[in-house]
């Protein structure tokens, strides 16, 4: 009789210690994100392809969401770290896109334009005109203002 014997189905092609480095250099770039354009520069052996698919496979494992592309021109990968967004592909609810907004509205203690209203919850254009309607429909917000001089505040 034979024995069982077990391999995991995904085989790391990282050694740990080097998971460990791109998982350290996606946390720190990640942090360097909210304030500057952040920028990896490959060494003249390193192959584009090959490290950015190490980040892509380090960055899926911890969750951190980022796109990753190879700078044109120059031996480069960029750095493009998502914020606001739901992590792991669900979608954010009705709810909590309406709660949202009227948090930032809340806090503001100004009245908003539609883009600071966006870039600061993370929502999207398309969930903004659905979830905006519902919030002046329902009186919770205000809309003063017409085409690109609309600002919005808590009513």
């Amino acid at each position: 009789m034979g024995k069982l014997r077990t391999e995991p189905k995904h085989k790391s092609f990282l050694k740990q210690e080097e998971y460990d480095d791109y998982l350290g250099i996606l946390q720190e770039a990640q942090r360097a994100a909210e304030d500057n354009n952040v920028y990896w520069d490959l060494e003249k052996n390193e192959k584009a392809s090959q490290v950015k698919k190490a980040f892509l496979y380090v960055s899926r494992k911890e969750n951190i969401d980022v796109t990753i592309r190879q700078v044109r021109g120059a031996n480069s990968l960029a750095f493009h770290f998502k914020k606001g967004k739901a992590q792991g592909g669900t979608r954010m609810s009705a709810k909590e896109s309406r709660a949202r907004i009227l948090k930032c509205l809340k806090s503001a203690g100004v009245p908003l334009k539609k883009n600071q209203i966006i870039r600061d919850t993370g929502i999207s254009a398309s969930t903004w005109n659905i979830r905006i309607k519902e919030l002046l429909k329902s009186k919770e917000v205000k809309r003063q203002g017409d085409r690109r001089d609309t600002t919005y505040t808590v009513a």
